[in-house]
């Protein structure tokens, strides 16, 4: 059987030494996911850039439509009129069409951009709620760095405590430390206090 020294010099280096490795997985778990979290937010970024411009996009498209939908009422106003004439058709009553088909043409062009403009707006929504989801993962890195901190140093507190307690532990075999010893500086033993 070993020695009781050993014994205590073991029990203490084998404590710190696990104290000090949770400390370096909390340090390292807490990088890992402040990495992720960074990634997470990158990507909610990007897709927030990709939504701003599908709504570009689709407002780009419905001005486009409603060029075209206005083009088509030219062409249907026009072929009114050439209908007119070759009948031999004026008055009131024309000018009452054409007036209808002009209007129902402002009508659609209006309906085409309205569309559009709630495309759009669909899109400028889910740009916000990117930006915010990739301010939240943000938040989410540094709190998990923090952590990853604070979970180390709770591992070194908590490993000194152990090396300590293995030392009052394993005092009596340097003649010191344990139950009933004198403290260093003389005074009072543990016995006489009660402890």
């Amino acid at each position: 059987m070993a020695d009781p020294v050993t014994l205590a010099v073991v029990a203490g280096v084998s404590a710190g030494a696990g104290a000090l490795t949770n400390a370096f997985g909390s340090l390292y778990k807490g990088s890992a996911e402040a990495n992720m979290y960074n990634y997470q937010a990158g990507v909610a970024t990007a897709n927030a850039q990709i939504a701003r411009q599908d709504a570009n996009y689709a407002l780009q498209a419905g001005e486009v439509s409603a060029e075209e939908a206005g083009m088509r009422t030219g062409q249907e106003v026009g072929q009114t009129r050439a209908a007119f004439g070759a009948s031999n058709v004026a008055g009131a009553s024309q000018a009452g069409v054409l007036s209808s088909e002009i209007e129902v043409g402002r009508q659609q062009q209006g309906i085409i951009r309205a569309n559009a403009a709630k495309r759009a707006y669909g899109y400028q929504v889910g740009a916000a709620e990117d930006v915010a989801q990739a301010g939240a993962y943000q938040v989410a890195a540094e709190t998990s760095k923090t952590s990853g901190g604070i979970g180390a140093v709770s591992s070194i507190i908590g490993g000194v405590g152990q090396v300590a307690s293995k030392w009052y532990q394993a005092g009596p075999a340097f003649g010191q430390g344990g139950p009933g010893s004198q403290p260093l500086g003389g005074g009072p033993s543990d016995a006489e206090l009660g402890i």
